[in-house]
């Protein structure tokens, strides 16, 4: 086994035969055929089922191309250490979803234009279980809500703090912010998410006593429907994000004003440390 057959391999997957695979790798298309035969006698197992047509792969097949694509990764990565400027490599990265709107597109663009051969690859969810994946090794780092409290076995660099806004429809009038939080109903950002969980401590923290309406996991949501009068939220609010609609009052949630920190999430000693020093770098 060696590179080149495994290379011939996934350019099979990623082209769909074996023809456009030798196109795309400079090879012929017999080449490409005796290092599939090749793969296929060291390893003892069928990775294409010849009998369709086209042929597709096996699911050894398909096995196996997961695994040369995380080993492409690791060479590229290692050719990187000779390197001072260009970063080479790949990083599985986890995103909250509230930042994938304004915060994240910005920065992988940047991050792409000075470092066109790394690779981000997103995965989205909540906080608590983006942690839980960091933790584990199934992602390299995570875009998350910072966490009040340490986290065992995790690092966190926080990089911007987003100001906490009280959004109400533009009706409301100029009544003082915490009658219009108690006047109206609540409209959650869902406390299952970190944030909505300090959120909701910053309520109680005030002494302020909500009506329970609806709880929903999109803070594009929450403003939505709180610009068609369904109610009044508290919502994390982007330095640089587009401006609230024009039937939404906003005000400042606090004195002083609270805050929705965004961190990095990822392990101690990330070897992969100088990719996510570019990533953190871009979100700054």
């Amino acid at each position: 086994m060696n590179l080149r057959q495994l290379r011939s391999f996934v350019a099979i997957a990623e082209t769909g035969t074996l023809s456009a695979a030798a196109d795309a790798i400079g090879l012929s298309h017999s080449a490409v055929s005796l290092h599939v035969k090749a793969l296929e006698e060291e390893l003892g197992v069928s990775l294409i089922d010849r009998s369709r047509r086209p042929p597709v792969q096996t699911d050894r097949g398909t096995a196996l191309v997961s695994y040369s694509r995380r080993l492409a990764d690791l060479l590229d990565e290692m050719a990187a250490l000779g390197s001072e400027d260009e970063l080479i490599g790949s990083i599985n990265a986890g995103v909250v979803p509230s930042a994938m709107t304004d915060l994240m597109p910005p920065a992988l663009a940047k991050l792409r234009a000075q470092h066109p051969k790394l690779k981000v690859r997103i995965h989205t969810a909540l906080s608590g279980d983006l942690a839980s994946l960091v933790r584990g090794g199934e992602l390299d780092v995570a875009v998350s809500t910072a966490p009040k409290r340490s986290l065992d076995g995790l690092e966190v660099r926080g990089f911007v703090d987003e100001p906490l806004f009280v959004i109400a429809p533009r009706d409301v009038g100029e009544a003082p912010v915490e009658d219009i939080l108690a006047s109206l109903p609540f409209i959650w950002f869902s406390r299952k998410t970190w944030a909505g969980q300090q959120i909701e401590q910053a309520l109680h923290d005030l002494g302020i006593v909500v009506r329970d309406d609806m709880e929903v996991d999109s803070l594009l949501a929450v403003t939505a429907l709180v610009s068609h009068g369904l109610g009044v939220s508290v919502v994390p609010h982007h330095p640089r994000a587009p401006e609230f609609p024009e039937t939404v009052v906003c005000l400042p949630f606090g004195k002083p004003q609270f805050t929705r920190q965004l961190a990095l999430l990822e392990r101690p000693k990330n070897p992969k440390r100088r990719l996510t020093d570019a990533l953190l770098a871009a979100l700054q």
